[in-house]
């Protein structure tokens, strides 16, 4: 279908939309951004959060398709709900262009969900900025951001557990302090966003805590504690994840046999082939995986150059 028959469509509050029609909204020229905005602003709120949550599905099951222009424009949208789904929308696109339109939203948005969300959104930057490929300028105003929300005692509590998420993997002073003030808090989402930022520091001084945490009886707390082992990539971390492979938890299972994976060794390789023979078919494609993954890590390690 042509843009301008959508375009005809998605005016007709009645018309259902099938994935096939959205297609059209992939790599949208300019021109056509400013006429699929002149129909956005006529519909209902509630039909624009269920296109844009149809288009990240989309993006999900085909990433060939491009609809970030259309997430892009839709940043600004008076729905807090759409700019929301804007925001996940874009989580692949990594145009430096996007982190402006980001920092906007966490410093000022007034729906707590969408800072939230802007909040984790810039973890994808923070994480570009440390590994050197963004300006500095960039680091300096995603950090400060983060921090300013992470900072900021008034401000809602899941917006600041995201900003600590994603501002971790610069590893600074403030950074561990709190950590540990969101490690010693009784709320649950909190401490689990602790041991997630444990886990992006890369640093083996959490390691305690975290082996610590793969005994706690929160399901959510072993898995975030076990991918945090992964992140740091300490062998010592293995045989306290070994039982994390047997747990009653599923996601809990396979977040422990990843994060095996990730820290390789002889242990690690033992460990995966057990796992291979538990008779859970998630367990064992994943194990089976994990175990490719270092055997391949370990061909590199050892080949040698023969001229």
């Amino acid at each position: 279908m042509s843009l301008s028959k959508l375009l005809q469509a998605l005016g007709e509050g009645e018309t259902s939309l099938n994935s096939s029609l959205l297609y059209d909204l992939s790599d949208l020229a300019p021109a056509e951004v400013s006429s699929f905005m002149g129909v956005w602003k006529t519909l209902a709120p509630e039909r624009r959060r269920g296109i844009l949550n149809d288009l990240v599905e989309l993006t999900q099951d085909s990433p060939e398709l491009d609809f970030s222009a259309v997430f892009r424009r839709c940043l600004s949208d008076e729905d807090a709900g759409a700019r929301r789904k804007a925001i996940e929308g874009l989580w692949e696109h990594e145009e430096r262009q996007i982190i402006s339109p980001l920092c906007n939203l966490l410093g000022g948005d007034p729906s707590p969900a969408v800072r939230a969300a802007a909040a984790t959104g810039l973890g994808k930057f923070a994480n570009l900025a440390q590994e050197g490929k963004l300006l500095r300028k960039d680091r300096a105003r995603i950090e400060a951001s983060l921090l300013s929300t992470l900072e900021n005692e008034d401000e809602d509590l899941e917006a600041r557990r995201r900003a600590l998420e994603s501002v971790a993997v610069f590893n600074t002073g403030s950074v561990a302090e709190y950590i540990r003030w969101a490690y010693r808090s009784d709320n649950p989402a909190l401490r689990c966003s602790a041991l997630y930022a444990m886990g992006k520091t890369g640093e083996a001084r959490w390691l305690a805590d975290l082996v610590k945490e793969t005994r706690n009886p929160s399901a959510a707390m072993r898995y975030e504690a076990a991918n945090a082992c992964g992140e740091i990539e300490e062998e010592e971390a293995i045989p306290y994840l070994i039982p994390l492979t047997q747990d009653d938890d599923l996601q809990v299972q396979l977040s422990a046999i990843r994060a095996i994976g990730l820290i390789g060794g002889p242990l690690a390789k033992k460990a995966l082939r057990r796992c291979i023979k538990q008779g859970d078919s998630a367990v064992e494609d994943t194990a089976r995986e994990c175990l490719d993954m270092v055997n391949s890590m370990d061909d590199a390690l050892t080949f040698k150059y023969s001229p």
